[in-house]
């Protein structure tokens, strides 16, 4: 997989990679082709960084897998164009001011998603019109709560969703994960 690369504060300008600029730092830029004309490479002793024109003419990064980090492409983008270059796993690439801010927000996410499928569930379990695709793993997981609720109708009532949601997590993870799963590989005998 690779790792992706953003300039911050500012972007840089794609045509710019490959006017010359960089060749002080001893960095070929070995400019697109006819074939990719939004597709360039920046090459140095230590490794290569791929760069893609954007819509709006600014570029992106990126590192092939497995491929070492070419420091000395990062370097000359940071002198020349006064920037930082994060890569994706540098909560600033998203926009976050601080990691937990970053944390914060998918938080939020996961307790959104969590409270629509829980409202979607309990129609469900109901009997009344839901949102709830079959075939999906939403529907697996219904299917193990419909199961549940059948036992012990006291699971619907909304102070036990904790404990609806997790034993249905539980059970789905026991039964459909890859690796222990039906199914899969016996690790244990």
């Amino acid at each position: 997989m690779s790792t992706d690369y953003r300039p911050i504060p500012a972007a840089i300008r794609f045509n710019k990679l490959f006017d010359g600029r960089l060749d002080k730092y001893g960095i070929r830029a070995r400019a697109p082709t006819d074939s990719s004309p939004k597709i360039g490479f920046l090459v140095a002793s230590d490794g290569v960084l791929d760069v893609y024109q954007r819509d709006d003419g600014s570029a992106s990064f990126s590192r092939p897998s497995f491929n070492p980090i070419p420091w000395t492409v990062i370097d000359a983008l940071t002198n020349e164009f006064q920037v930082e270059l994060v890569s994706e796993h540098d909560h600033r690439f998203w926009g976050f001011a601080s990691k937990k801010e970053e944390e914060d927000w998918h938080d939020q996410i996961a307790k959104e998603y969590e409270d629509d499928f829980y409202k979607n569930l309990v129609h469900y379990l109901r009997g009344e019109p839901h949102n709830l695709t079959s075939g999906t793993i939403g529907m697996q997981k219904a299917e193990i709560a419909k199961a549940l609720v059948a036992r012990d109708e006291n699971l619907l009532t909304p102070t036990k969703r904790q404990l609806l949601l997790g034993t249905v997590n539980v059970i789905y993870d026991r039964d459909h994960s890859e690796w222990f799963g039906r199914g899969s590989p016996r690790l244990f005998h």
